[in-house]
């Protein structure tokens, strides 16, 4: 990705807003359970996945599962409070050397390693969460793999949004 991208991208974290009248649409796809894993969230992954679920219902998708899988993918980073400061060292990391995280990441929530291990493994953790309240077998596997996908059609379509916003 370019460094422009990641200027926007970062710019647009600092930025993210959330208007009331958004959530609306957590009670047309969300139970309570999951409205409370969607509003547990980082405001910027608040927005993010309103924008992964407006690009994917505007794209034509109608799937519940898929659009619900759009507004939980990232309910597994919110358990660290993975902050602007975490996920700018993360792109850099990145940058200079791509294994580098994935080696940083420590499963011990006491450390300040934690929030690495928990970037890396996310898709984990926020099926985890949904599994536990209440989400379907294929919304808890759409939200597993939604970075790393199977050839799947609303998986695809997932990752493809995701990466886009």
């Amino acid at each position: 990705m370019s460094a422009v991208y990641r200027v926007r991208q970062f710019l647009a974290a600092l930025r993210a807003r959330v208007e009331p009248g958004e959530l609306q649409v957590l009670d047309r796809y969300l139970d309570s359970a999951q409205k409370e894993l969607f509003v547990a969230m980082e405001l910027q992954d608040q927005r993010h996945s309103l924008n992964v679920f407006y690009q994917l219902s505007e794209a034509g998708h109608d799937d519940r599962e898929l659009l619900q899988a759009a507004l939980l993918h990232d309910v597994g980073k919110a358990r660290a409070g993975l902050g602007i400061c975490h996920r700018v060292a993360i792109v850099l990391l990145r940058a200079i050397r791509p294994g580098l995280v994935r080696g940083i990441g420590s499963a011990d929530r006491r450390s300040w390693r934690n929030p690495f291990w928990v970037h890396q493994h996310h898709g984990q953790l926020g099926a985890e969460l949904v599994a536990r309240r209440g989400g379907s077998k294929k919304l808890v596997e759409l939200v597993r793999h939604h970075q790393h996908p199977s050839a799947e059609p609303l998986a695809q379509a997932l990752y493809r949004a995701d990466g886009e916003n």
